[in-house]
């Protein structure tokens, strides 16, 4: 193992990896996306905004971009800052 990210307050169900290799965002139960810079481990946002857990997470293909699927059957598109 390389590191464990830790700060998500509930089990998380998916994870994407983007393009650049700089950064991964993870999806979980406590109803937040997560980013985070893969070589550090630190912790660069957190999107809330979905009403239930957070099932899948995705990178567009220039990495800007950043989709989230809902159990509360939303998807939500994120603008990276």
């Amino acid at each position: 193992m390389i590191r464990a990210l830790k700060g998500h307050t509930g089990a998380v169900f998916s994870v994407a990896i983007s393009s650049n290799g700089q950064t991964l965002a993870s999806a979980s139960e406590d109803k937040t996306v997560r980013l985070w810079h893969l070589e550090t481990g630190e912790l660069l946002s957190t999107f809330t905004g979905h009403a239930e857990q957070v099932n899948a997470v995705v990178f567009s293909p220039d990495g800007q971009i950043l989709v989230s699927a809902s159990h509360d059957k939303t998807i939500k598109i994120w603008q990276r800052g």
